[in-house]
């Protein structure tokens, strides 16, 4: 597991009067992975999401308190869990495959993209220091965007 060591800034704004704004809508944190490299992808989970600072190591994102994740091998979200999720989106993991994960401080919503498609919100009402999360249970690997170039969800590069 790689976690940044600074937290996304000013995300302690708690407004519970909007519940339901998409990302275009609210100023957001946002990152992408890439895949460059996965050669058992049929075992290998890849996941992205955000952790609070004490989230173990040894866990995927969202398979810890306070954590949340997109994970490659079912296309499922998690969030303080173990092993269910939720189904969100298709299967992936792919070569070049381009995975992001966005946050609205403002009302504590969580979304993640898949090759600049934005999948909708998968999480709403959390309010934490977060720390941008990505973990994999085997070898592959991955290239980060914290916007130092262009992003693949084209709404994140305005």
């Amino acid at each position: 597991m790689i976690q940044t060591n600074y937290p996304l800034p000013n995300v302690f704004i708690k407004d519970t009067s909007y519940t339901s704004l998409s990302p275009s809508q609210e100023e957001y944190y946002y990152y992408e992975i890439t895949i460059l490299s996965n050669k058992n992808i049929d075992e290998t989970i890849i996941a992205i999401g955000f952790a609070t600072k004490n989230h173990s190591t040894n866990r995927l994102p969202g398979c810890d308190t306070h954590s949340v994740g997109f994970h490659s091998d079912e296309g499922r979200t998690f969030h303080n869990e173990g092993y269910t999720g939720s189904k969100y989106a298709e299967k992936w993991g792919e070569i070049n495959d381009v995975i992001g994960c966005g946050y609205c401080p403002s009302i504590g919503q969580v979304f993640f993209t898949m090759n600049g498609k934005n999948l909708g919100i998968a999480f709403t009402g959390l309010f934490h220091p977060w720390y941008p999360t990505i973990g994999s249970n085997g070898v592959c690997s991955l290239k980060v965007n914290f916007g130092q170039e262009e992003f693949k969800y084209k709404e994140a590069n305005d």
